[in-house]
């Protein structure tokens, strides 16, 4: 084992089993060990339905990152595929789920017919971009086949998984700007090949991988692969590329490709549109607001419960529309557009969203903080209401002067502003509530005497 004066303080196992049956006695001891030589964040991918439940299962124990797929090896039967479709997208839902894989074409073990495989890997790909997350491809005897599959331009970034693509095929891959995963066969001796291979591909589209428990580098063949031998392929990388940068840059340099392929970098990071909470998802299409509130969560959080909700830039109306599209909604208890910002923002976006899931039977609720009357005309707040089941309204107050206080806004008549969308929503008879944050500063027992004055429920959050 890798010692913890040896280690680095970041490192990035892209692509590591850890659902496996091998770490099921020691799989605490492995994360830990892992964490001593300075690999500071793990990625596991699934194979099929269990295994990407079970995978994220890990990731949220441990704080690590979850993908979920059907490998070729591993695609569902003809019976059941229909349900273990829809169960695998529920745990895409997951807050520890970053991206889609892994997934692809295998005619080396051929233990599906080809045209099988090629219709997963073409519903996977459709998947990861519908979505917006990354996708994680495996490719083995298959890679010009992939590669084909691939020619035309993705919206979201390709890691190319333990390649073993010739020459011509790995510039034709980093030509589109894909990511290229290597493992612990890059250290041993007789590779030579390979290794020339390796030193080809750009160093911001190079991703270490163990692809654990199999392919440990040297000196641990024979063993069972684990995360924390990251540093061992690491260091190979580092005599690729001169061996005149530190491991430290060489690990900081190859984490950061990884933050990047996975979309977890500053500098790329994607927010989540849908998130769980309880039998609720809840819908974020924009991280902008009119106000800026002294209980609001924004001001010390980039999310809630896990999911990262702060957009660099608002998503755009089809990436919105497919997301929804793409996830069975159906199963939860209502759709509520919240999210990280104020929805209405987007309001014609916002009714396109709401019908949608309305069409599909799904119950849905806008929760706002009643302001759009200042943008938006009386039949125009009229028809956007009527695209919902129900409306909660942020109330925090009993008066002008204290929602000021509470709630300074870029909307200079805020109050008189909230108080002429509470009588929009009376008037189109709409299920509505009024709700204040118990934290806030206000006074309770007024908000409460001002929402029996204006006859409606009051819910304290």
């Amino acid at each position: 084992m890798l010692s913890g004066a040896d280690s680095v303080s970041l490192g990035f196992d892209s692509h590591c089993h850890l659902h496996f049956h091998h770490f099921d006695e020691d799989l605490a001891k492995v994360v830990n060990d892992s964490k001593k030589a300075g690999i500071s964040h793990i990625l596991i991918p699934s194979i099929d339905r269990a295994t990407a439940a079970k995978a994220a299962d890990i990731a949220e124990e441990y704080d690590l990152y979850s993908a979920a797929a059907f490998h070729p090896e591993h695609l569902p039967e003809e019976s059941t595929e229909e349900r273990d479709w829809a169960a695998l997208k529920e745990v895409l839902l997951r807050s520890c789920t970053v991206a889609v894989g892994e997934t692809g074409l295998d005619f080396h073990h051929k233990t599906f017919a080809p045209k099988k495989q090629m219709h997963w890997f073409r519903k996977h790909i459709k998947l990861a971009e519908a979505l917006g997350y990354s996708l994680i491809v495996h490719s083995r005897g298959a890679e010009a086949e992939v590669l084909e599959e691939l020619s035309e331009p993705l919206s979201v970034p390709v890691i190319l998984h333990c390649w073993g693509g010739d020459e011509q095929l790995t510039d034709t891959a980093v030509s589109r700007g894909f990511y290229i995963g290597t493992d612990g066969p890059l250290t041993y001796k007789k590779n030579s090949k390979y290794r020339r291979l390796i030193s080809r591909i750009p160093r911001d589209k190079l991703l270490v991988e163990t692809d654990s428990p199999f392919l440990p580098p040297e000196p641990f063949r024979g063993k069972r692969n684990e995360p924390a031998y990251t540093r061992r392929i690491n260091m190979e990388i580092r005599e690729l590329w001169g061996g005149r940068m530190s491991i430290e840059e060489t690990s900081y340099i190859l984490w950061e490709n990884a933050m990047r392929a996975y979309r977890l970098h500053p500098e790329n990071r994607r927010a989540d549109i849908l998130y769980k909470y309880g039998d609720t998802l809840y819908v974020n299409i924009t991280s902008s607001c009119q106000n800026n509130c002294s209980f609001c969560i924004r001001r010390t959080e980039d999310g809630l419960n896990g999911y990262f909700l702060k957009h660099s830039e608002d998503p755009s109306d089809s990436l919105v529309l497919s997301t929804i599209g793409a996830f069975p909604i159906e199963n939860y208890k209502e759709l509520v557009f919240c999210g990280f910002g104020e929805p209405t923002l987007r309001s014609d976006l916002l009714m396109k969203s709401a019908r949608a899931a309305s069409a599909r039977g799904v119950k849905t609720r806008l929760n706002t903080n009643g302001l759009c009357t200042s943008f938006l005309r009386d039949e125009q707040v009229a028809r956007l209401l009527g695209c919902f089941d129900s409306v909660s309204i942020s109330l925090n107050a009993s008066g002008a002067r204290e929602y000021n206080r509470i709630c300074p806004s870029s909307v200079e008549d805020s109050w008189e502003q909230l108080m002429k969308f509470i009588k929009l929503v009376k008037r189109a008879g709409i299920d509505s509530q009024v709700s204040a944050v118990s934290s806030s500063g206000a006074d309770l027992q007024r908000v409460k005497a001002f929402a029996e004055r204006l006859q409606m429920s009051l819910r304290i959050r």
